[in-house]
């Protein structure tokens, strides 16, 4: 049984392609770069930010020092913004309430927004949930899918790999859940085409709906 739930933010419990790509183009328009259509982000939000800008520019802009200028001036712009379209998707707020009502499980985030702003959207968010641990980006501190955060979660709340599932959208949450050694639920809501990921990296549980994650538990 398990024990302890650790939740993906962006694209797992809220929504925030739309404003996320919209300042992701704008920092590219910013440098010059080429910008992407709102709907191409849908894969690459909540990863990790080299990575990301690493797949949006062309092979001769990928140094370090570029990458490094863009992923500051990104964390500048998405924290000002106002996210006006930001919102949890449909049924998340229910299941976490459940899983709240359980005595014997407790739910954290491990995100690679920055701390401060994954603090700030759970309490407008999801201000009537109780979340054992929010990781979110820091500098010196390892990001996913380094499992660094999700050992520190066990460790919070006492319990073992074995005890222990991770719920994100991205390979960068199946990689952390792999490094951490704990199962992980792929959750779907855009229903893509996601049969070749699941087959190369061994993913058994995919909820498609949030009620479905009660049913790995």
């Amino acid at each position: 049984m398990k024990k302890l739930v650790i939740f993906d933010l962006d694209g797992t419990l809220i929504d925030t392609i739309i404003d996320a790509g919209r300042c992701f183009n704008k920092v590219l328009e910013q440098f010059g770069f080429k910008t992407y259509p709102l709907e191409q982000y849908n894969c690459l939000v909540g990863g990790n930010l080299e990575v990301i800008f690493s797949k949006l520019l062309e092979e001769q802009y990928r140094t370090e020092e570029i990458i490094a200028k863009l992923k500051n001036k990104y964390r500048e712009v998405y924290s000002l913004d106002p996210k006006p379209n930001t919102k949890p998707f449909d049924g998340v707020l229910d299941v976490l309430k459940k899983l709240n009502e359980k005595n014997d499980i407790s739910i954290a985030i491990n995100t690679n927004k920055s701390q401060v702003l994954a603090e700030k959207l759970c309490e407008n968010m999801f201000s009537d949930i109780e979340f054992s641990g929010i990781f979110g980006y820091v500098d010196e501190r390892p990001s996913k899918p380094d499992p660094y955060a999700v050992n520190e979660l066990m460790k919070i709340n006492n319990v073992l790999p074995e005890e222990t599932i991770y719920v994100g959208d991205s390979l960068t949450d199946i990689k952390t859940a792999q490094n951490a050694g704990i199962d992980c639920i792929f959750v779907n809501w855009l229903k893509a085409d996601i049969s070749a990921l699941l087959a190369e990296n061994n993913v058994r549980f995919v909820a498609n709906i949030p009620e479905d994650i009660l049913t790995f538990l």
